[in-house]
């Protein structure tokens, strides 16, 4: 097969540790995706068969116009212009050449050493909002979050203290490798996830150093409620125990011994 070109591999249980898996895993319905850039998440998950809500939420103007033509014809896919973060108001982001990289976050020399294209060439007023304010007009349903803002995940998520609880996952971008200024260490999101009641599911990578391709930038960490699955596990215990007692104390019928 390697003379056509093609390789074959044995597929390993992380293969298949994807977003579109969890999603699917927690019956997903509704997911909301702040940075959501030109809407290549959404995209993505409609294309894995998702038909639930997204809402997308992207704050750079001209990047949120080819957001929102993607979103028109879909009934259940919401496209908002805005930031989220920890608190109401307006703020500047640096536009980069290359969308994927614009942040709300001052860029470290090490991005444009890295990648070319994260160069800033302007800067943006945006309005920024706190996820509270905004989760309550959501539509209802078992909630994910997803996050990619280049930096800016700290902020989103203390903005979102009051209902991160009703999500049942969250899905963010964390470095390995910084390339903005005053962003959480690794360890700090995932104590800062810990705190509000979640632990890791996935770890997903994302980019690695061009140089040195065995050396991680970025990393998407997909975290689980724990709540939600210790609510899972005592129904299932539950569920043990009651067939158990079925067993003990009989489930079918015996004759009647005579007298």
């Amino acid at each position: 097969m390697r003379l056509l070109g093609y390789e074959i591999r044995r597929i390993d249980i992380y293969s298949q540790r994807r977003p579109i898996d969890f999603i699917r895993s927690r019956k997903i319905d509704v997911v909301v995706d702040v940075g959501a850039n030109t809407g290549q998440y959404g995209e993505r998950l409609r294309s894995y068969g998702y038909a639930g809500w997204i809402i997308s939420a992207e704050p750079v103007a001209a990047t949120y116009a080819v957001l929102a033509a993607h979103a028109a014809s879909d009934p259940r896919w919401k496209a908002l212009n805005l930031a989220y973060g920890e608190e109401d108001g307006f703020a500047q982001i640096n536009v980069s050449e290359a969308s994927v990289f614009s942040s709300l976050r001052p860029q470290l020399p090490t991005a444009t050493t890295l990648y070319p294209g994260a160069k800033v060439i302007r800067q943006e007023a945006v309005r920024v909002m706190r996820l509270d304010e905004a989760f309550p007009d959501f539509p209802k349903g078992r909630a994910f979050l997803k996050i990619d803002t280049q930096g800016y995940e700290e902020q989103v998520l203390k903005g979102s203290t009051g209902c991160i609880s009703e999500f049942l996952g969250v899905q963010m971008e964390l470095p390995v490798i910084h390339l903005y200024e005053g962003t959480w260490r690794f360890h700090d999101a995932v104590a800062f996830m810990h705190e509000h009641g979640f632990a890791i599911s996935t770890i997903i990578p994302v980019s690695s150093d061009p140089a040195d391709p065995m050396s991680l930038l970025e990393v998407d960490c997909i975290f689980r409620q724990t709540r939600a699955q210790r609510s899972v596990e005592l129904h299932r215990f539950s569920a043990i125990g009651a067939g158990r007692r079925l067993r003990r104390f009989g489930s079918s019928k015996r004759p009647l011994s005579r007298a």
